[in-house]
């Protein structure tokens, strides 16, 4: 049965073939895609296409051989899809795991005794006269009146829009005047609502 050729094989002969080569094709598949269930699927579809195209196809095909690359086509499709989703996950922890040491040098390079510092807060009241009078107004409705975006536009009368743009340009202005003491000033603003 091995020298099959597409020509005008039967509904028959395909059974035969069937029965002869799938579980060769199956355990084949097992052997690289290593899930039972999924290797009979490939091998499942494979048979189906062909069958479903062998009338379109040349007539001195070997059928075992053309299903066989079939298969090998599909479970090499199936391990790329498998490489690819786990690329994803890696970048996935691999970002999780850049911002969790983020925060614990963050928080290592935090020093409890610099918190409650005058002059932490000197600088903070500085950095905050030094900001234009809007950016002023919105980064203090914002971080000590607790008012949300849409809340700050109305008060201001201007779009929300330009009130992210204000924040942004804020914590911008703010990062570079505290450069030095940033990890220090984060938690100040986390734990403090007022100056």
């Amino acid at each position: 049965m091995a020298d099959v050729k597409t020509g005008s094989i039967s509904s028959t002969e395909f059974g035969k073939l069937f029965f002869e080569f799938k579980p060769r094709f199956i355990a084949l598949a097992y052997r690289y895609v290593r899930d039972r269930e999924t290797a009979e699927d490939l091998v499942s579809d494979s048979f189906m296409t062909f069958w479903e195209m062998h009338e379109t196809l040349p007539a001195d095909i070997n059928v075992p051989a053309y299903i066989l690359t079939s298969v090998k086509n599909r479970c090499l499709n199936h391990l790329n899809a498998q490489i690819r989703h786990r690329r994803a996950e890696q970048d996935m922890h691999s970002t999780l795991t850049r911002r969790l040491q983020a925060d614990v040098r963050s928080l290592s390079a935090c020093d409890p005794d610099l918190l409650f510092s005058e002059e932490i807060r000197a600088i903070l009241k500085q950095a905050v006269r030094k900001m234009p009078k809007m950016t002023r107004s919105v980064f203090l409705l914002s971080r000590i009146r607790n008012m949300t975006y849409s809340e700050i536009a109305a008060e201001l009368g201007i779009s929300v829009s330009h009130v992210n743009f204000e924040i942004r340009r804020a914590l911008n202005l703010m990062r570079s005047e505290l450069k030095d003491y940033l990890p220090a000033v984060l938690i100040i603003l986390i734990l403090s609502s007022r100056w």
